[in-house]
């Protein structure tokens, strides 16, 4: 994953992790397909930055008692949540997990199918156990290598809605910033 490294470094922000994540070649996309798959894409990263915003303190006026009935009920609130995306993830077939990186252009993997550089794909990826939904997104295979595990897959994203660039470089931004800090402790 060293060139990986390189190549996304030169984009920008990007995060390595290891996440269910499957690919399949779409020659030809629908705009339907692609409203569809960024309103979904916004949903998820919308939803997933407010499962995982950090708590404000909360305001002295509010009282102690107050405070502690209002923790017990986002407590309450994330085991159900928690709860819910298991009992769905159950019964549902998740792709393979694989380690990436990630970027708000593109995603380096590796593949156990054949790629062809040039390729349009449509990419699912599974970037949070939080959520069971993946984000969709079309992208286009700009680089191949062949490796002993299959072949080092480097697709740029394509098609994204403006809304659905900026939730994705949000994301990747809080990201990689957790990964830094994780790494200096």
């Amino acid at each position: 994953m060293d060139r990986l490294n390189r190549v996304l470094s030169q984009e920008g922000v990007s995060y390595f992790t290891a996440i269910p994540l499957s690919w399949h070649p779409e020659a030809e996309l629908s705009d339907g397909d692609i409203a569809v798959w960024m309103y979904g894409n916004v949903t998820l990263l919308r939803a997933l930055a407010t499962i995982e915003a950090m708590q404000p303190e909360l305001d002295g006026d509010l009282g102690a008692g107050v405070g502690k009935v209002l923790e017990r009920l986002e407590f309450k609130i994330d085991l159900t949540l928690s709860l819910v995306a298991k009992l769905l993830t159950q019964h549902a077939v998740r792709p393979s997990t694989c380690p990436v990186f990630v970027s708000a252009e593109g995603m380096e993997w590796i593949s156990k199918e054949a790629a062809m550089e040039g390729d349009d794909i449509v990419i699912s990826a599974y970037i949070s156990p939080k959520l069971p939904q993946p984000l969709v997104l079309p992208a286009k295979i700009k680089s191949i290598q062949s490796e002993s595990g299959g072949t080092r897959i480097y697709a740029t994203f394509t098609h994204l809605s403006e809304e659905a660039q900026d939730w994705l470089s949000r994301t990747v931004f809080r990201y990689h910033r957790r990964e830094v800090q994780q790494h200096s402790r």
